[in-house]
């Protein structure tokens, strides 16, 4: 799969306040407190209710009109608008949040990246709801970089995704793993875009589900370690979460979002 972060222009900004900071790529309605971010790479930062800090990203590669608009600088958004026509396997759109670092855009408080050896714990929670037409996933999207500088651009580790619930993305025959209480269908294969190569790894719920209450991470970036997939002296570089869309999408939200990592 291409990835997502591809781009001619790679944004350089470190973000040393969210709750400061709001992207002039967004624009806020003077009624209900409504952000609404139609850019193809706009974003806006957003501050959960115990103080949590992130950033919500409009990432539109296929250039078809797209919108989406978030309330009350809140981690979370709807997707108003999509015009995403890919019929192959090629996606269409990322509306995503972020915590942590993704092409020089950080958030605030996070500590990543760090050493994937120093990480002892990393949790997410979230929750979706919307009965989009079309094809798309809902998804955790984990970069993994060989060197810290590496969420400066393209990240040639890996990219883990975690796919919570899907819309006409038949799974494919593949291996079944247990973490926890849960069981996953895994598949992975090596994947590159202008000349950078990283290993992609997939992991979908055989049961899908709308939302997750602080999921551990770290037992499923621990397997993917034992796979050979990842390593440890690479660096955490981000944990992502929203949906990938190939057509169609319009009505998916995101109630929800939260997400930490300790060393």
């Amino acid at each position: 799969m291409l990835s997502r972060h591809a781009s001619p222009l790679l944004v350089l900004v470190v973000i040393a306040c969210l709750a400061a900071l709001a992207s002039p790529a967004s624009a806020a309605s003077a009624a209900g407190r409504l952000t609404r971010i139609c850019q193809q790479r706009g974003y806006t930062a957003v501050t959960a209710p115990h103080g949590g800090h992130y950033v919500v990203r409009n990432d539109n590669y296929g250039g078809r009109p797209e919108c989406i608009s978030i309330r009350d600088q809140r981690p979370n958004f709807t997707v108003t608008r999509s015009a995403a026509n890919s019929y192959s396997s090629r996606v269409m759109a990322f509306p995503f949040m972020l915590y942590g670092c993704s092409w020089g855009l950080c958030t605030a408080g996070s500590r990543l990246p760090a050493p994937v050896r120093l990480v002892r714990r990393a949790t997410a929670t979230w929750y979706t709801a919307g009965k989009a037409r079309g094809q798309w996933n809902a998804a955790f999207d984990i970069w993994f970089g060989r060197q810290r500088a590496a969420y400066q651009g393209q990240a040639r580790g890996a990219e883990l995704m975690v796919w919570l619930n899907s819309r006409n993305c038949p799974a494919v025959a593949s291996r079944v793993i247990r973490i926890g209480r849960r069981r996953w269908y895994v598949t992975h294969w090596v994947t590159s875009h202008g000349g950078a190569h990283w290993n992609y790894i997939q992991i979908r719920a055989v049961h899908p589900t709308s939302h997750v209450h602080h999921l551990s991470l770290l037992p499923i970036i621990r397997r993917v370690e034992k796979m050979g997939l990842v390593s440890r002296r690479w660096w955490l570089l981000n944990i992502e979460a929203g949906f990938e869309i190939w057509h169609g999408g319009r009505g998916l939200r995101t109630k929800s979002f939260a997400a930490s990592v300790r060393l």
